[in-house]
């Protein structure tokens, strides 16, 4: 298995932060929502904090995939076609586990 390449230390080092960036973000709207759920009846402002949450966490999941495949030496695979995936794409999204063509 080969090593990650500088580029993929650098998107590392990227998805590092931005996983932390998004477990702290997460808890905060948890425990918004929680802390307003003790004072306040349910309303649409609950509903639109539980999808921000969602979207968070499924922006979480997808930067801790893309660093377990960075570990596993998939990183810059197209889960799809098997391809590689363009520098300029990974760039742009560090955590894609897809090619262009495939999206």
């Amino acid at each position: 298995m080969r090593g990650p390449s500088e580029s993929e230390w650098r998107r590392q080092s990227q998805l590092i932060e931005e996983g932390d960036r998004l477990k702290d973000l997460l808890g905060r709207l948890r425990s918004a929502a929680t802390d307003r759920a003790e004072y306040e009846p349910h309303d649409v402002t609950d509903d639109e904090a539980a999808l921000q949450a969602d979207a968070v966490e499924a922006r979480l999941v997808a930067v801790e995939t893309a660093l377990d495949r960075i570990e596993s030496g998939e990183y810059g695979l197209c889960r799809v076609c098997g391809s590689g995936i363009a520098e300029q794409r990974l760039d742009a999204l560090p955590a894609t586990d897809v090619c262009r063509a495939c999206v």
